[in-house]
């Protein structure tokens, strides 16, 4: 007979052990590296707090795990919901694909979120056998994202453009920002210096690219951005490059980039470029993650 509950960090973390994901190590650093690239406000990396960490046992052998996380709303609108924070499943891993584990991981979940006051329950699942089991017990995907990283110690595979000279950017330095990026996706997110840091590409006196590396995770938070009359000149691979080599002397051993995708079954034209950018820099797909909500 399969029981569910709470579990300990320990049996957690040994568990997650077993599985193949170049994001896990331990559970405090995985914690650590999720709640740093909460600074991005997607579905899935929000800033988060942990409720519980839930596990589904059989005969004293763990068969499944979850964890059971209390997040800001920022999809409420998009729900229909006035909430502003709402329980979220995520980092759900199964022995195997069967619709009895996730039945009971999720229930004993949103008995945790209703004790907290939490009556929206979305999951965010990077696991793609587990999408059809979601959908199949009546969740509907609602957000797709992909999440891409480089090895640092490695070489990217190509040249940047050798007229480029990338500098660390300043507070003074907000306006040339704001011009990149209203030129390369046509708005505006302003930087946290004191988390991020700034490298703006500038070709001769015009700043043409720029990314903000997040000094705790390695993260390209908000990804790389490129005037558009500038694409197709390796000025992203340079920024890419100077980025690398930031999180070198930093002593980080990765380098992630996330990418919200506008559609959930095909790709747009401005998702393929970012995807096709990230590729032929070296890119390796680590996680897609599929937001799925209770109907």
């Amino acid at each position: 007979m399969m029981t569910v509950g709470e579990i300990s960090e320990t049996a957690f973390e040994n568990f997650l052990q077993t599985v193949a994901d170049p994001l896990f190590t331990t559970l405090a650093t995985y914690e650590a590296w999720r709640q740093g690239i909460g600074i991005l406000r997607t579905f899935w990396a929000s800033g988060e707090e942990r409720l519980a960490l839930l596990g589904v046992e059989k005969e004293g052998h763990l068969l499944a795990v979850a964890r059971a996380l209390r997040v800001p709303f920022y999809e409420r609108k998009q729900w229909g919901s006035q909430d502003e924070e709402r329980g979220e499943v995520q980092d759900v891993v199964l022995t195997r694909p069967e619709e009895p584990l996730l039945v009971l991981l999720l229930k004993a979940a949103e008995d945790v979120f209703r004790a907290h006051g939490l009556t929206a329950l979305g999951v965010s699942a990077w696991m793609p056998e587990q999408w059809p089991l979601l959908e199949r017990l009546g969740l509907s995907p609602y957000q797709r994202s992909v999440l891409l990283g480089w090895d640092v110690t490695r070489q990217l595979p190509k040249t940047a453009n050798p007229d480029i000279v990338v500098r660390i950017a300043t507070p003074d330095e907000r306006p040339a920002l704001r011009r990149i990026q209203e030129a390369s996706w046509g708005f505006f997110i302003p930087p946290d210096f004191s988390r991020q840091e700034v490298l703006v590409a500038w070709l001769g006196d015009q700043p043409v690219g720029s990314v903000y590396v997040n000094r705790g995770t390695g993260s390209l938070d908000f990804g790389v951005h490129v005037v558009q009359e500038r694409w197709r000149q390796r000025v992203g691979t340079a920024v890419l490059e100077a980025a690398r080599q930031r999180c070198l002397a930093w002593g980080l051993r990765r380098m992630t980039v996330v990418r919200v995708l506008r559609a959930l079954t095909s790709i747009s034209p401005a998702d393929r470029q970012a995807w096709c950018f990230y590729r032929a820099c070296g890119g390796q797909l680590l996680r897609e993650v599929r937001g799925f909500r209770r109907k």
